[in-house]
């Protein structure tokens, strides 16, 4: 009796613990096992509230480097293509007069190996004599330059195409060139650390944006020709820091292996001065790579005949105005500055020239234009 109750209180007591939380005694099919699948991390927000872009699984840094300057050099090869660039900006760290954003560059152009067609309007021509209004369009087939006036060129007065012939001036090429752009590029960014974002079709071709954050594009700006410059502090030598709080850099890869849009962004202020702020945006847009890209001579030109240009030299330093009199200043003109005149004011007080500086009038105080030369130079028309 006693034996059978003790045998009893034993396998009582075997029971109960089995069933404690955390004893091991138990059996194997007694024992639960809870799996826990931890939660990826949120992806920070971008400053803009964007989230960021992530890498791709499985591709490395080397191997987005190596994607992309292959893209870099294979688009930089095209023979023909067909290219917009566009500059917007506020702010005068960003190259603009003002606050309110403007369009500096409008440019359009057709390229097939040496020939080429552009059309380019910005107010930054003023600087070379040309109606920031009319712009600069030229036409280059077979080594023969044509342009439409009026244009800071002798003889070239009026609005139909002119026969510049093969020695044009420097602003009848194009600004901007793919190979040119491309390699000044890819030396500045980062290529390497660079993630993927959307994708959407470009040209008819599914493309992928790889972009750079936002500390990499006062160096991508620079590249492109639009650095970004910080004004001065008053009284001090010293040039300002700039706060760049929105900005990106955007490189469209496409399913050919092609780039077809870079995009550069930036936004902030001057440190030291938060009122002072600025915005810009750089886009190439390119198509019809290696596609069919006509150029031709057009239709009906008036033939220009070259004379030399008077040259001469500045004997007094003073203002360079985009017209004769009350004119803007455009740049400024200094001692012994060698100087092309194109053109005279009616009262002989106000000569065009094309000095290192800008392009516009000055006043004949300013040169010595000997009688000889001065019966050479044709007079403005009114």
């Amino acid at each position: 009796m006693h034996l059978r109750l003790l045998v009893l209180i034993v396998s009582a007591a075997l029971f109960t613990g089995a069933m404690l939380p955390g004893s091991s005694a138990g059996p194997a099919w007694a024992q639960t096992i809870v799996t826990v699948t931890p939660t990826p991390p949120r992806q920070p927000a971008a400053p803009d509230g964007a989230p960021r872009p992530t890498t791709t699984p499985g591709v490395t840094a080397n191997e987005t480097e190596r994607l992309l300057s292959a893209a870099l050099e294979r688009t930089s090869q095209s023979s023909s293509y067909q290219m917009n660039v566009s500059v917007r900006a506020a702010g005068v760290v960003a190259g603009a007069r003002g606050a309110r954003e403007e369009t500096l560059i409008d440019y359009t152009g057709e390229y097939n190996g040496a020939n080429f067609a552009f059309a380019l309007r910005s107010p930054e021509l003023l600087r070379q004599g040309v109606d920031p209004a009319t712009g600069v369009t030229a036409v280059r087939a077979n080594g023969v330059t044509y342009a439409v006036g009026p244009l800071p060129i002798h003889g070239v007065t009026e609005a139909v195409w002119y026969t510049v012939g093969s020695d044009a001036p420097s602003f009848l090429s194009p600004p901007y060139r793919l190979d040119n752009l491309l390699r000044r590029l890819g030396n500045a960014l980062p290529l390497a650390e660079m993630t993927r974002g959307r994708t959407e079709t470009i040209d008819g071709r599914r493309c992928t944006a790889y972009q750079a954050a936002a500390d990499v594009t006062p160096a991508a700006l620079g590249a492109l020709g639009r650095p970004l410059l910080p004004p001065r502090a008053t009284n001090t030598n010293t040039p300002l820091d700039l706060n760049i709080q929105r900005g990106v850099v955007q490189l469209w890869l496409c399913s050919d292996g092609m780039l077809r849009r870079v995009q550069v962004i930036a936004a902030g202020n001057v440190r030291q001065q938060p009122s002072n702020v600025f915005s810009t945006t750089f886009l190439i847009e390119v198509s019809n790579l290696n596609g069919r890209v006509t150029i031709a001579a057009p239709a009906e030109s008036r033939s220009l005949k070259r004379t030399p240009e008077p040259t001469v030299a500045a004997r007094r330093a003073g203002p360079i105005r985009s017209a004769p009199g009350a004119g803007s200043i455009v740049g400024q003109m200094n001692v012994q500055d060698a100087v092309i005149i194109i053109e005279r004011s009616a009262d002989q007080r106000w000569y065009r020239v094309r000095a290192p500086a800008a392009t516009g009038w000055v006043s004949a105080s300013l040169l010595s234009v000997s009688p000889a030369v001065a019966r050479q130079i044709p007079v403005a028309s009114s």
